[in-house]
């Protein structure tokens, strides 16, 4: 799963992708508009409804294992979601710790999906079962595409995309329960604990 992430340094995306300029972010929640690379860069909804729905679902993650065998995802189309780390919490009774996951010295993108619905475009972040040093703290993890499979992803060419090489290089650690407000968006967020 993934419900918070982060872009601190926003250059090398801009550099990469030439999005054009953005602020840092280190507390992206669901609902807010997050930059999303299909070709071209946009900010959409991280927030995903499929168009034959009566009402918002507003799902945030999708499932790799079954991403194109549900009907929510059907018609979805494929992007990029540029992230530097991202949150989890560990659940340790009725206490939920916060953790701070991240590639050291490296920005990344995540395997997205986006779509219309009543003329509002929305995203989900791809999911998949998290790598063994993950594991401790949340059984799922976003699925983070290596550099080389970006192409692939984007044009949906029937590969498997998911480099597990990359997972193994993931750090983390505590943060304080500052991250758990949406509203702070600062550093305060990653201060490890």
């Amino acid at each position: 799963m993934c419900g918070r992430f982060t872009l601190r340094n926003p250059k090398p995306v801009i550099n990469q992708f030439e999005t054009g300029e953005f602020l840092p972010r280190f507390n992206i929640a669901p609902n807010q508009k997050i930059l999303t690379i299909s070709g071209k860069s946009n900010f959409v909804k991280w927030g995903f409804t499929p168009y034959w729905a009566s009402k918002p679902f507003n799902l945030i993650n999708a499932r790799a294992e079954t991403l194109w065998k549900k009907p929510s995802f059907r018609d979805a189309s494929r992007c990029l979601i540029p992230a530097d780390g991202w949150y989890e919490w560990k659940n340790e009774g009725e206490k939920k710790t916060p953790y701070f996951h991240y590639l050291k010295d490296q920005s990344f993108c995540f395997a997205g999906i986006y779509g219309g619905y009543r003329g509002e475009v929305g995203c989900a972040i791809v999911t998949i079962e998290a790598s063994e040093n993950l594991k401790t703290i949340h059984h799922r993890m976003p699925a983070i595409l290596d550099k080389s499979f970006y192409l692939e992803w984007i044009k949906g060419e029937e590969k498997d995309v998911y480099d597990l090489s990359i997972d193994t290089k993931v750090e983390f650690f505590e943060v304080s329960k500052h991250v758990n407000n949406p509203g702070n968006d600062d550093e305060k967020c990653i201060f490890p604990i």
